[in-house]
């Protein structure tokens, strides 16, 4: 269980990044605003890599708990679906955690292992049952590739959210359909 303190650090790091983004998540700042000095947030964290990890990972517990499920259905295709919408809100809602995570991945390569694996998991019945006809690594990859690309958009000022989310509906529905055919199949 968290004590007071480490709660308090982790609480004022979090409104930092929300309010700053990962450039706020300074020593310093943390330090101040949870009203510490930098040997305690060491004590507590380890260090400002550590708190950052932890914010992280809280983070991507509270998208998996918070994610929707498709009601009781055999649509693989509308639950990967829901899902994929699911993490494109809420890194939207989001978009200074998404950053972090972005930044950390660089650091810590095991996050993007663990992003990669679930999303494996994800498609695997639908290649299983034969929609996708591409090996669960190559669909997987190419779902994160794709879906990453969507959030690239953010970074283009004059992009609006609802070209986005057409945008986001045409990469979807196409990489949906090269992937259920057949590897060397001729698209027309």
């Amino acid at each position: 269980m968290a004590s007071d303190t480490e709660t308090a650090i982790f609480q004022a790091a979090a409104a930092l990044l929300d309010t700053h983004g990962p450039a706020g998540l300074t020593t310093r700042a943390v330090c101040a605003a949870a009203g510490i000095k930098a040997p305690t947030l060491y004590h507590h964290f380890g260090g400002k890599d550590s708190l950052a990890m932890a914010l992280v990972r809280h983070g991507r517990a509270e998208f998996m708990s918070r994610r929707r499920s498709p009601k009781a259905s055999d649509d693989l295709m509308k639950q990967l679906r829901t899902h994929w919408d699911d993490a494109v809100d809420f890194t939207f809602k989001r978009p200074h955690l998404y950053a972090l995570l972005y930044e950390q991945a660089q650091r810590h390569p095991e996050l993007l292992v663990e992003t990669f694996a679930d999303m494996k998991a994800l498609v695997q019945r639908l290649v299983d049952t034969g929609r996708f006809k591409v090996p669960v690594e190559d669909a997987a990859r190419a779902i994160l590739a794709a879906f990453n690309g969507v959030l690239s958009l953010r970074q283009v000022s004059t992009t609006t959210p609802r070209e986005i989310a057409g945008t986001s509906d045409l990469i979807f529905n196409a990489l949906m359909t090269e992937l259920g055919r057949a590897p060397g199949s001729v698209s027309r």
